[in-house]
């Protein structure tokens, strides 16, 4: 049915963006870095090629970290960590700081000396990174340019761009999806509802209906407004159908809100091509506003979860 459709396509729109994310470099990067992190840094123990112990930070640990003015409450933040710069003796030379800008699109970066950014403690090893430079200060300094021999895919801005590419492929892959995917099936639907409900139609009996031919079921009211859709039969304990779960409301399949109705209440045309017209009593305002369906519940007290016609 036109549910079960529409959120196989929806799966398959969140695949696809899923797999072009998939072939960008440090995505876990990205998420931080989009999501502007402000969580510290961490300073951990490990261990060498030599005897002792020692302690320190990862690199890629810092990379996507704010960058404050200050620990008290009130410190402004001046930009984020895009990439570290090491010396041949190992030391941190400097940080590039990514400075303006939204969401990475525009920012400017710049490398702040190591001997100005301090780490502060929070709690449990948590490190706030902080600098004595000012946002006017970083902002009048001249911008780091990146050697154009030397790969720049791990730096948060190249990820940001990549991650806005992959967010514009995936509204394009949703937009033709639903253009000629969703919308023909829908009309195509549509179409035959309607063609099937000014048909001559005959009622059945509800209880000569096997309850596979149920499931999945559209239910409309009896004006042919589609009203949600069967997704299980409800038995009693002398084995018959006490009632169904209809689900109502959502989008594409997301969101959809599970309401038992009972048996009963429904009415069954077969058509004169043989297709089943399910129908009840209520409104798609009256099913949204019932109280939902969980099975723990019901099995406690079916006719308090119970709609009745």
């Amino acid at each position: 049915m036109l549910r079960h459709f529409l959120t196989t396509t929806a799966i398959v729109a969140m695949v696809s963006s899923t797999a072009i994310a998939g072939n960008t470099a440090a995505t876990g990067t990205a998420t931080q870095a989009e999501t502007g992190a402000s969580d510290g840094v961490y300073e951990f123990e490990f261990h060498t090629l030599a005897p002792s112990a020692t302690t320190g930070f990862l690199a890629s640990n810092m990379i996507g970290k704010a960058v404050m003015t200050g620990e008290a409450d009130d410190a402004e933040e001046i930009g984020d960590i895009n990439d570290v710069i090491i010396g041949r003796d190992g030391q941190v030379r400097a940080v590039i700081v990514g400075v303006g800008g939204f969401l990475g699109i525009g920012e400017k970066e710049v490398a702040v000396d190591m001997n100005r950014l301090t780490f502060v403690t929070e709690s449990d090893d948590q490190f706030t990174i902080v600098s004595d430079a000012s946002r006017a200060e970083l902002e009048q300094a001249a911008s780091f340019e990146r050697p154009d021999y030397i790969p720049d895919w791990m730096s948060t801005e190249t990820v940001r761009e990549e991650m806005n590419e992959i967010s514009k492929r995936a509204e394009e892959t949703y937009e033709t999806v639903q253009t000629e995917a969703v919308d023909p099936v829908k009309k195509r639907i549509e179409d035959t509802v309607a063609s099937d409900w000014t048909a001559e139609k005959t009622e059945v009996n509800t209880r000569t209906i096997s309850t596979e031919a149920l499931i999945d079921a559209a239910v409309y009211t009896g004006e042919g407004v589609d009203i949600g859709e069967i997704s299980q039969i409800l038995l009693g304990k002398e084995g018959k159908a006490q009632a169904v779960v209809i689900y109502v409301g959502g989008f594409l399949g997301f969101g959809e809100k599970p309401v038992a109705v009972s048996y009963d209440s429904l009415r069954i045309y077969e058509t004169t091509n043989g297709a089943l017209l399910v129908t009840a009593p209520f409104s798609k305002e009256q099913l949204e506003e019932a109280a939902p369906f969980e099975p723990a519940a019901y099995k406690e007290s079916p006719e308090s979860l119970t709609l009745k016609g």
